[in-house]
């Protein structure tokens, strides 16, 4: 007898659900220490409940197997979901974050750059020892399952029964239950690989009800004012959509650091109490490029509308993108004028392989020397982009020592991860101040610049890292973003902009709710969708100014 049918004779023979109880306790034990931390505290001094609540979720861990418990089907399957809930917990464990719906959009719309970054040598050991492995593991064992007849009956009748007993432990004492998973949502939103699997289904969800999805035209009516049409030199606005930045660690918002000594010197007027939309770029950018308000916001709402680079095309503004990140998550997809930050740009500013935002230096002087149209020129930001914030600034920039040197922020302390994302504030610093000066030193254009971040990050506090926490438990340094605004003289006086009433405001909550509508005011576009509520220079403009605005509006 050959070696290969000896090892086959002696192989372990499992029925189907021996196996899918097997791989259940594998993974709430070895996946969901989180889960089990969360639910002893729900349940302090209750070990009794504690092992009711955790027997429920381990008969759900079964149901869901059962579902795929099918011939062919059963190992591949229960192999992949095993494979999703080890990835998931390492950066739910290392990383404090949570796997939501919004996660998974943020990991579909990564780059290759980015997401590499996140695949640390801890990370791979992780898998292989804890994933790769074990789901190796299960193609040894020989599996058992009803003839084929009885299949038809059986494997409803076993998911079924698996979905009784979920429901059954719950009953016992459904009121407290029923109130732990509603008061405390980040419970099962810590459970593996449930989460992710429910995640993964909203997403696909979201999408496919995006998808060839009607676009409602927005902003139709939108033209020129008197002021932006009066005729002389072209008017430019520049916009830095930040990314990753958080307000308390701003200079210029009093953070015991001097992170903003170039900005500080410039005549700027700083909001120092904005709140973003969401807490990651793929929620936050196009909200703040569309009409909807944060509290009415969703994927749907926004792929089904048009957006601000619309209503500006159909005033006759050109609108231009140029992303030194992740794209423009569909913002500029119907004017076709978005473009990617690439070597060729600027060959000094990649040497370190990814581009740093001295690109966009360049791209600002091309666009100042090229335009002969009134421009809204957008500059997303690489910024302060983790977990490899010392990829953010050049060395010259490194003026918090010692600085974390490596992606895999688990082997910095709290104070070298400080330090480096320190750093590249300070760097967003220098290239905000830099093109300032820039749109100073030129004659070319009338030129303004609002930068504004998408959302904050999280350096360590209470164990959590990165940036995407479902909203209902995001820190405030996720959600609480700079905001600043620079108009040249030139600009002041053609658009009627009183400076220092913007001044007065710039302790006053804001958001990025106000972005969308003041940008248009800004930039004199007269259209029934500015809401002069959420403007914030509608208040502030000359008597002259609003006279005309308001006679333009009339007309609408």
């Amino acid at each position: 007898m050959s070696i290969r049918s000896e090892l086959r004779r002696h192989r372990p023979e499992l029925g189907a659900t021996e196996f899918n109880m097997l791989v259940a306790t594998y993974m709430l034990a070895m996946f969901n220490a989180g889960f089990w931390t969360r639910l002893t505290t729900v349940f302090k001094g209750d070990p009794l409940h504690v092992i009711l609540f955790g027997a429920a979720v381990w008969t759900l861990t079964v149901f869901t197997l059962s579902l795929v418990s099918l011939p062919r089907l059963h190992r591949p399957a229960a192999a992949a979901i095993l494979l999703l809930a080890a990835a998931s917990a390492w950066y739910q464990d290392q990383l404090g974050i949570l796997i939501d719906k919004l996660m998974i959009q943020n990991v579909m719309n990564t780059t290759v750059a980015e997401s590499r970054h996140l695949v640390t040598g801890a990370y791979v050991r992780h898998m292989l020892l804890t994933g790769v492995l074990p789901a190796a593991l299960l193609f040894v064992p020989r599996l058992r399952y009803p003839r084929v007849r009885h299949i038809l009956w059986k494997f409803p009748l076993t998911a079924l029964t698996g979905f009784a007993l979920t429901f059954g432990l719950l009953f016992l004492d459904l009121k407290a239950n029923a109130a732990a998973i509603r008061e405390h949502r980040d419970l099962m939103a810590s459970y593996q690989p449930g989460a992710s699997i429910a995640a993964i289904y909203k997403y696909t969800k979201m999408e496919l009800r995006s998808q060839n999805q009607e676009v409602k035209p927005l902003g139709t009516d939108a033209v020129k004012g008197p002021l932006l049409a009066s005729g002389g030199k072209p008017v430019l606005m520049v916009v830095f959509a930040g990314e990753t930045a958080r307000a308390q660690n701003f200079g210029l918002n009093g953070y015991a650091r001097d992170t903003t000594p170039e900005l500080a010197k410039l005549d700027i007027v700083n909001f120092t109490d904005t709140t973003s939309c969401g807490t990651a770029t793929a929620v936050s950018l196009p909200c703040m490029f569309s009409p909807f308000p944060r509290s009415g916001y969703s994927n749907e709402a926004f792929m089904g509308s048009e957006n601000l680079f619309d209503v500006l095309a159909h005033a006759g503004v050109t609108p231009l993108w140029w992303d030194n990140n992740t794209g423009d998550q569909y913002i500029a997809r119907r004017t076709g004028t978005s473009h990617q930050i690439d070597a060729t740009i600027d060959p000094a500013a990649c040497e370190m392989g990814e581009c740093t935002d001295q690109a966009l230096l360049k791209v600002l002087d091309d666009t100042v020397a090229a335009m002969t149209e009134d421009t809204v020129l957008v500059l997303h930001m690489i910024g302060s982009h983790g977990p490899s914030y010392y990829l953010r600034y050049p060395p010259e920039f490194a003026d918090f020592q010692p600085d974390c040197r490596t992606a895999d922020l688990a082997k910095c302390s709290i104070e070298e991860v400080v330090n480096a994302y320190d750093n590249s504030i300070r760097y967003t610093d220098h290239i905000l101040a830099a093109s300032i000066e820039r749109l100073q030193a030129q004659d070319r254009v009338v030129a303004g610049m609002i930068y504004m971040s998408d959302h904050g990050e999280s350096l360590g506090e209470n164990g959590l890292y990165l940036h995407a926490a479902p909203w209902f438990m995001a820190p405030d340094t996720q959600t609480h973003v700079p905001f600043l605004m620079w108009l040249s003289q030139d600009f002041r006086q053609r658009m009627g902009i009183d400076f220092a009433c913007l001044r007065d405001k710039a302790d006053q909550p804001v958001s990025q709710d106000n972005l969308f509508h003041t940008l248009l005011g800004l930039m004199d576009v007269s259209t029934s969708v500015r809401d002069p509520e959420l403007d914030l220079a509608a208040s502030c403009r000359g008597p002259a100014a609003s006279v005309a605005m308001a006679s333009q509006a009339r007309k609408l």
